[in-house]
């Protein structure tokens, strides 16, 4: 390997300045620490691209040019976080990056700014050491991961990653190779029905039963009996049910809401599909009845076999290094979910810090976990693209 090597002082500094760049949802404000970015690389051999959504929201991406413009490795960090919470319930507060016993506490220091900052650190040893890659690889940092993905959906749209070899999602993983993950489907359903007393349902129409009938209905046609070796099962769960205004009036009125998580196996068009058939259905039944069905996230699983050669790639830079690689899935979705069905590449969800750090509070990140990922993303550079 070239001589400039990722050290636990550059990682530091980087993941603090970005900690300490508040990009906290519903605002997001990314463009602040795209600007920040932008400063790391000035003057650096890369060709930089905003991808501008407005409302001071900012995507970027950093390419680190090949000989060949084909091919190549995508790395992937998002720059939203989650709200704080209640910021008198941390530690130390929530933007100030502070350091205890090797952690980095702050809010995004896990999720998943510690991943951003292994990415800069690989860079820019990549950079400063010269080095002439084969294949370009492209550090992409979007906007928006934790609602609805604005920022990936703008890369995979634009085409930017269509030629891309593999892509590395640098998610907190615990330092584990996540080979897939589960998707989500969510649904919202207002029902209209009619008013009644209490003691002549008969001349009602309940909007709250009905919402509890489609779910009757929507169940048994999905199914949660398969168990996949790394995610388990298929989950349905009602999360929302809101409806009436008195306990002797019959509700006119009621809105369900849908968490299903699936597995790789799952079609989420069919789901939609069949959820849509129950609603006509029931309408028909029961005239005067409204269903209307919102589908507010559909982010289908995605995966990569253990097999794939990416994977072993992965394996063996592992092992060179003398570390022992394992392979699991994660529950919660990621960017990949909206950018590997469109470019149909290998993936994995890679990255520094414990997963179960996200959005807690007192999140950290150990920064020794930063500086080990920037070291295996530079070394796979180094053996299969330079």
């Amino acid at each position: 390997m070239a001589n400039r090597v990722p050290t636990l002082e550059n990682c530091t500094n980087l993941l603090r300045d970005m900690v300490q760049i508040n990009t906290c949802q519903p605002e997001g404000n990314e463009l602040d620490l795209v600007k920040y970015i932008e400063k790391v690389f000035a003057g650096k051999k890369v060709e930089m691209t905003r991808l501008d959504h407005g409302n001071n929201r900012c995507s970027l991406m950093v390419k680190l040019p090949g000989e060949s413009d084909k091919g190549g490795l995508a790395l992937l960090s998002h720059l939203d976080t989650v709200a704080c919470g209640d910021e008198s319930k941390w530690t130390y507060p929530p933007h100030s990056a502070t350091i205890a016993d090797g952690n980095l506490y702050g809010r995004g220091s896990a999720d998943m700014k510690a991943g951003a900052a292994a990415m800069i650190e690989m860079a820019l040893c990549l950079l400063d050491n010269e080095v002439a890659l084969k294949k370009p690889v492209y550090l992409c940092f979007t906007a928006d991961e934790e609602v609805n993905g604005i920022g990936v959906v703008s890369f995979a749209d634009a085409g930017y990653l269509k030629d891309v070899d593999a892509v590395i999602v640098a998610e907190p993983s615990n330092e584990d190779i996540g080979l897939c993950e589960k998707g989500a489907l969510w649904f919202r359903l207002h029902a209209k029905g009619k008013l009644s007393h209490g003691s002549r349902p008969e001349i009602g129409i309940n909007a709250v039963e009905k919402c509890m009938e489609f779910v009757a209905s929507l169940r048994p046609l999905i199914d949660v009996t398969e168990v996949h070796p790394e995610l388990d099962t298929t989950t349905v769960s009602v999360t929302k049910l809101s409806g009436g205004i008195m306990t002797n009036v019959i509700p006119d009125d009621a809105v369900l809401e849908m968490d299903i998580r699936t597995l790789p196996s799952i079609s989420h068009d069919k789901v939609i599909a069949d959820a849509k058939a129950i609603c006509a259905k029931m309408m028909e039944e029961k005239p005067g009845l409204v269903l209307e069905l919102e589908v507010i996230n559909n982010r289908p699983a995605v995966e990569t076999p253990e097999s794939d050669p990416f994977i072993d790639q992965l394996k063996a830079v592992h092992k060179k290094l003398g570390y022992e690689p394992t392979c699991k899935g994660l529950y919660f979705y990621t960017d990949a979910s909206q950018l590997i069905p469109v470019i149909h590449k290998p993936f994995v969800i890679f990255g520094p810090a414990d997963d179960k750090q996200a959005h807690q509070t007192n999140e950290f990140v150990p920064l020794a976990s930063v500086r080990k990922l920037s070291e295996i993303y530079l070394t796979y550079v180094m053996d299969y693209l330079a």
